[in-house]
């Protein structure tokens, strides 16, 4: 049976995280699985508490620990990293989840199905439901559809997915993973199989999500794209004055609002870049082995 490493990032949640590995433990029983754990501790201010004990379908657990907060995303980026430089130790293909159940273990089974039948470079988990509050359903749907009108693309996906080892050097090196993930994976990958699963709710506490962290988090999705919105943009310019006139209100107000976004998706791009590179030392995080 093939090995696999689970990659988790972690803030915090170490409840929620222990939680979750009993049942991937529990997962890999049934389906005679063999993993490997890495827990990417996002500079949590809980000391590290990992109550499992190794064992023959859980072969190892690690904790990466990085030295500076950086969210979910980023914290993703640094294992990437990580991982492909221990290229010489282990080439394990790799699955990426969240640490606070709402990514349902019980789907790794029909991921890893799913990516030995398709040969894919990635196989991503899109949601089908959200157990966030409406507010949070709501301008993210916006979001969704802002991103479809000016990209053509539809990212219905998070962190959750499967991904062949060979070919994270696709995006470890771009700043595109350093800004989002799932857009990082649609802007470098063209050989993508979806599978679908119902988004849980936390096994316990509350999201860490507020408004500035979603409208961020949009933002540096939207950098990703920065050159595609700019063309569509362009052309949507054309369009409305060609159907309204170059004297009429609303082709100003969208014009101005187009060329307001346009800049700012540059400067989040330009600010993105910046950071990669100024952070790049994080990428040599702290490796803590726990069995």
């Amino acid at each position: 049976m093939k090995n696999f490493i689970i990659a988790i990032p972690v803030f915090n949640d170490w409840n929620n995280l222990n939680r979750l590995i009993k049942k991937i433990n529990l997962i890999a029983k049934k389906n005679s699985f063999r993993f490997n754990i890495l827990v990417i501790n996002d500079f949590s201010t809980i000391k590290p508490k990992i109550k499992l004990k190794k064992n023959i379908y859980l072969k190892k657990l690690d904790i990466l620990n990085i030295d500076k907060n950086l969210g979910s995303q980023r914290a993703i980026a640094v294992a990437l990293n990580y991982l492909f430089k221990q290229k010489k130790k282990n080439k394990y293909d790799i699955i990426i989840m969240d640490a606070d159940g709402q990514d349902d273990p019980n789907v790794i089974q029909n991921l890893i199905y799913t990516f030995k039948k398709s040969y894919s470079d990635i196989v991503v988990v899109e949601r089908t439901n959200r157990n966030e509050p409406f507010w949070f359903k709501f301008l993210y749907l916006f979001h969704k559809i802002i991103l479809l009108i000016f990209t053509g693309n539809r990212i219905k996906f998070g962190n959750f997915s499967l991904i062949r080892f060979k070919k994270i050097k696709n995006i470890i090196n771009s700043s595109d993973l350093w800004a989002a993930y799932p857009a990082a994976i649609v802007n470098n990958f063209n050989n993508i199989q979806r599978i679908q699963s119902e988004r849980k709710k936390r096994y316990s506490g509350n999201s860490k999500v507020n408004l500035n962290k979603l409208f961020n988090h949009s933002s540096r999705v939207f950098s990703v794209f920065k050159n595609k919105i700019l063309v569509t943009s362009i052309v949507y310019c054309c369009v409305f004055y060609f159907i309204l006139g170059d004297d009429n209100l609303i082709f100003y107000f969208f014009t101005i609002s187009i060329i307001i976004a346009n800049l700012y998706n540059f400067y989040i791009d330009f600010t993105n870049r910046k950071d990669f590179k100024n952070n790049n030392n994080l990428l040599k995080a702290k490796l803590r082995k726990i069995f």
